[in-house]
């Protein structure tokens, strides 16, 4: 996706290019929430769903992996649809353009309120900030890219592009990230003896005790 961004940079519209790099931007977001330094995971589990298991219920690696790749994959596909379609810019809806800031923002949002609870939950373990697996590609990668779609979806709203279909192109585009990348897939898999768990909780390792650390 980033080749083809710097390929069609002249061609594609701006609208087009943040669809495309925020489809290249959660492989790389996913890479800060599982390796570098990890343990979303545990934030997601614990603090969600007061979960005793947190390496691996109900979020594992096997249905993480489904909803990251299944939005990863769909914003490929809205880029390639819309670079065929609309070949002389690629023109996307104002219906996408509004569910691609609100589900932006929802990852800048849920970022800030784990790395919160997180705060508190260590604070008195040596936790001094609310930085979380996640945080940083949230604010700087989809906090921007959300925010440059605004001023797009103002430029729209002010020559009357917005119609009350693109309500429904955005509410499909939620409810397909909410419900079939994570919902879904999430409560399907869930097991308590998923053999899918993390091996480690990565970034809250250093806040627990041994025998934390091993479970």
């Amino acid at each position: 996706m980033t080749i083809l961004i710097l390929l069609f940079w002249k061609k594609w519209s701006t609208e087009l290019k943040i669809i495309a790099s925020i489809a290249a931007l959660i492989p790389i977001h996913v890479l800060e929430e599982w390796v570098f330094p990890g343990g979303f995971n545990y934030q997601y589990n614990l603090f969600l769903y007061k979960s005793e298991q947190p390496d691996r219920y109900p979020m594992s690696r096997l249905s993480d992996m489904i909803t990251n790749l299944e939005a990863t994959f769909g914003y490929v596909a809205i880029t390639i649809i819309y670079a065929i379609i609309e070949d002389k810019g690629g023109y996307i809806p104002t219906g996408f353009i509004m569910g691609t800031i609100v589900f932006s923002f929802l990852e800048v949002i849920v970022h800030t309120s784990f790395g919160i609870m997180a705060y508190f939950h260590f604070k008195n373990k040596g936790k001094t900030t609310i930085y979380g697996p996640g945080s940083i590609t949230a604010y700087s990668g989809f906090g921007v890219f959300g925010f440059i779609l605004v001023y797009s979806l103002i430029d729209r709203m002010n020559e009357n592009l917005l119609f009350w279909y693109d309500w429904v192109i955005m509410s499909g585009e939620l409810i397909f990230i909410l419900v079939c990348c994570i919902l879904v897939p999430e409560n399907i898999i869930k097991n308590k003896d998923s053999k899918y768990f993390f091996s480690n909780n990565g970034y809250f390792d250093r806040f627990l005790d041994d025998k934390l650390k091993k479970n």
